[in-house]
């Protein structure tokens, strides 16, 4: 199992590799999820089968930096349940900035300040499956974010996220539009 102690050795081997010299950590730069956009937006009957999940919506759009490095973008769309029901999240919408890595061959991205990450479980032509434990989202005043995406503290939650066309993420579109289930839910929220 990849632990956060992996992401921090990633933000070290980047500085070393940026002052010439490099060694092996088992992280590769320029590596992590397939860039493009993803998105999904659950239904009425899918949250109500999963009571939960607190993600409603949510588009990643996975990108090369300008330093060419793998970055993200997350929108979240709470829903009105989980952990999120009563607090000022539910039915708010929050976005996170995240870096890329891959890790001994798994890729995946995470927040700085020990924000948690995520890895993908399964890639597909037609979606991205991700997977956390514990993932902060939401700009704070401070390092990390404001909600767990983990419906239940420590246990692995995932994510099937669909592929669309990345204009939709650069666009800078909401939830209008998202793909919706479609596909099997079978073992992923």
């Amino acid at each position: 199992m990849l632990g956060f102690e992996y992401f921090c050795k990633r933000e070290a081997l980047v500085a070393v590799v940026a002052t010439g010299v490099a060694f092996g950590a088992g992280v590769a730069l320029a590596e992590g999820p397939q860039y493009g956009c993803y998105m999904r937006d659950y239904s009425e009957a899918h949250l109500a089968k999963h009571p939960t999940q607190i993600v409603d919506w949510m588009t990643l759009w996975v990108y090369e930096d300008e330093n060419r490095d793998t970055m993200a973008n997350m929108t979240v769309g709470f829903a009105r349940q989980g952990h999120v029901r009563g607090t000022v999240f539910a039915g708010e919408t929050v976005s996170q900035s995240l870096v890329c890595f891959d890790m001994d061959g798994v890729p995946g991205c995470g927040v700085e300040c020990d924000g948690g990450y995520f890895t993908v479980a399964r890639d597909q032509a037609d979606s991205m499956t991700i997977e956390t434990r514990h993932l902060l989202v939401g700009d704070t005043d401070g390092c990390g974010g404001a909600v767990d995406l983990a419906e239940v503290e420590g246990q692995a939650v995932r994510y099937r996220l669909n592929r669309v066309d990345s204009g939709q993420c650069v666009s800078g579109e909401d939830s209008a539009g998202l793909v919706g289930d479609e596909m099997s839910d079978e073992g992923e929220s």
